[in-house]
């Protein structure tokens, strides 16, 4: 059976997820599913000619970039091979797209520790610029908390006030706003 692309099998990951009509309005039930990440992880990593349109600023003026990610990842593992003592010529076949990359294991654990890694390290990690999509990730650290909580009275019971004590912990933030490219003054 021939592999699926990776526009079929983000298509059919996009296609699962389910609608909450909780609240009012439907919203996407945003879930982790890790055999779903490796299946897109994998069918990414095979499809060599996988182009990312981004979107920079030069002179005022947003000029779109392609970036070839596939290509850049397997050029690495190539350079890899070739250090290894792999003929030039040999290595060379796994940038082509007869070439399939059939295990992907360790590839979340890796991208995710990099991320954490470099966001502990008290920096910013900025997402690849996209025509309709700007954003970033930080992380913040939070110092012991105390809070107080109402409960919701029941069957005419009063209603409980529930203190809750948060150890000092991490917490993820990002910023994410409208590209500049996509705003216009008006008067």
């Amino acid at each position: 059976m021939a592999q699926k692309s990776f526009q079929e099998v983000f298509d059919e990951i996009k296609s699962k997820v389910s609608v909450s009509n909780k609240g009012g309005s439907p919203r996407p039930v945003k879930s982790w599913s890790r055999s779903d990440f490796d299946r897109l992880a994998k069918a990414l990593v095979n499809d060599v000619n996988y182009t990312i349109d981004s979107v920079t600023i030069k002179n005022g003026k947003p000029e779109k970039k392609e970036i070839k990610p596939v290509q850049l990842y397997r050029n690495a593992i190539r350079q890899i091979l070739i250090d290894f003592g792999v003929d030039k010529e040999e290595a060379k076949r796994i940038m082509e797209e007869s070439y399939e990359i059939r295990n992907v294991d360790g590839l979340y654990e890796l991208a995710s520790e990099i991320i954490y890694k470099y966001i502990e390290a008290g920096k910013k990690f900025d997402f690849i610029p996209r025509q309709d999509f700007v954003g970033s990730l930080t992380l913040r650290e939070i110092g012991e908390t105390i809070t107080e909580h109402k409960t919701i009275s029941k069957n005419g019971e009063p209603a409980k006030t529930i203190k809750v004590k948060k150890q000092k912990h991490k917490q993820l933030e990002k910023k994410s706003k409208a590209p500049r490219w996509l705003k216009t003054h008006l008067k």
